[in-house]
């Protein structure tokens, strides 16, 4: 066996991997002992009829079989080969084959390239004081009565922080807003809406939110909305739009007290000092999965600004295909159409082999480190992945582990998060961490 590898491009090569006579002789006599042992020929036991007659009556057979053993043995070969890293191969071309004369089988792969590791040691992360301050066990306190608050009806003027059902309906230039803006219906109109006195909700109309303050009930109002020149709805960009506005209800949002037992029973506390304990280790724990986090998400800049290298052109080429495909779904998710998309296709195809070139970067360069830090995946990490999953996914994670064993693409994909996710937190573990300052904002 002779291999040959030749320049195919940037991270490419391709593998000649040559056989001569006595090779495929030999393998030719491998495809006929298999061939006699389950052929059945008149006159013969299984295993005991000639090679002449085995190779005369199963011709077409030993020429499939010879093709699929030396592209077997090309394709080991070339994994084996100690001159190139293999990423992944493409194409195995095995071309015409006989038991009598040599033969050149033809893989095609993308490789790793050399490069230089960065040295992930002196890597320099900066962290977040992960203290917790009365102050903020008290701000958290302080949410967690608002989530659970009430709404009790009012017999009074609006105050901020109040919430109103109302009704409004827009006028542009003696034309219905609704009759413009017919998908959009919030800024057109509405009946019976909740507003928050004060605090425009989302893509709310902050006029309305400010003129309920100081109406009450059954009260009537126009209310004159001035949208800005760069307002994200292009036909209310730089327009005043006259609103009827009419008050239906008023309802004060009251927050439980801090000592009330069913707000304390809510969050399993048996008392406030209990509670203070409970949400002080909860916000610890929260600033430190979120310097966790912070690491990571700094490992992986860190990796994206180390000088680049070739990538193999495949997995550039799929990664961005399937980015490509994400980001469109995204977008008609959020109200593209297809003609949108079909417009800026150049656009986006770019945008996503850029996000691909950078990932593939990632993966390898992690690839690399897992090889010499000697990091592994073991079942164990497999199994609480798939089951991660799963929860995610809302799915019962037995049901869906054993789907998945089912799949060994699917578990190949899997396998190679868990190390990409393992390599990441050993090389944000073994970096050099700078915990930032953060200045109190003084108040006059």
């Amino acid at each position: 066996m002779n291999v040959e590898i030749k320049e195919a491009g940037d991270a490419r090569k391709i593998v000649n991997v040559s056989f001569d006579t006595d090779e495929m002789s030999e393998k030719g006599k491998q495809v006929c002992k298999e061939l006699s042992r389950i052929a059945n020929i008149p006159g013969f036991r299984k295993g005991k009829a000639p090679e002449q007659i085995i190779r005369k009556k199963f011709a077409s057979e030993i020429t499939q079989e010879l093709s699929r053993k030396v592209s077997t043995a090309a394709y080991e070969a070339v994994l084996d080969n100690k001159d190139i890293k293999v990423y992944s191969i493409l194409k195995v071309e095995p071309g015409e084959v006989s038991t009598d004369a040599p033969a050149t089988i033809e893989v095609t792969v993308d490789i790793e390239s050399d490069f230089e590791l960065p040295k992930y040691e002196e890597f320099e992360l900066t962290i977040s004081p992960t203290d917790v301050k009365d102050e903020d066990v008290e701000k958290e306190i302080d949410s967690l009565r608002d989530q659970r608050a009430s709404f009790e009806e009012v017999d009074r003027k609006v105050a901020k922080g109040d919430y109103v059902k109302c009704s409004y309906e827009g006028m542009l230039d003696d034309s219905p807003v609704a009759d413009l803006l017919p998908d959009k219906p919030m800024y057109g109109k509405q009946s019976n809406t909740w507003e928050e006195a004060g605090q425009a909700k989302g893509l709310g109309i902050d006029a309305i939110a400010q003129a309920v303050i100081g109406m009450k009930k059954d009260d009537k109002k126009d209310v004159e909305a001035d949208f800005p020149k760069d307002f994200e709805v292009a036909p209310l960009a730089g327009k005043k739009v006259m609103y009827y506005l009419e008050i239906h209800e008023v309802r004060e949002k009251k927050a439980p007290d801090v000592e009330d037992e069913n707000f304390l029973k809510s969050l399993k506390a048996e008392n406030v000092d209990d509670l203070k304990n409970k949400v002080k280790d909860d916000l610890l724990s929260r600033k430190e999965r979120e310097n966790i986090d912070g690491k990571r998400g700094q490992v992986t800049q860190k990796i994206l600004e180390m000088p680049d290298f070739p990538l193999p052109q495949q997995a550039v080429e799929d990664e961005s295909k399937a980015i490509f495909q994400s980001n469109a779904q995204r977008a008609m998710q959020q109200g593209a159409k297809q003609e949108d998309i079909e417009e800026k296709r150049d656009e986006l195809w770019k945008e996503a082999q850029v996000q691909a070139q950078a990932r593939v970067k990632i993966t390898i360069t992690l690839g690399r480190i897992a090889e010499l830090e000697k990091v592994e995946v073991s079942n164990e990490d497999l199994a609480q992945a798939a089951s991660r999953e799963a929860m995610m996914m809302r799915t019962d994670p037995q049901a869906y582990v054993q789907e998945l064993a089912k799949d060994q693409a699917r578990i190949n994909r899997l396998r190679q998060d868990v190390l990409h996710d393992k390599t990441l937190e050993l090389v944000a573990s073994k970096a050099k961490e700078k915990v930032e300052v953060i200045e109190d904002k003084q108040t006059d």
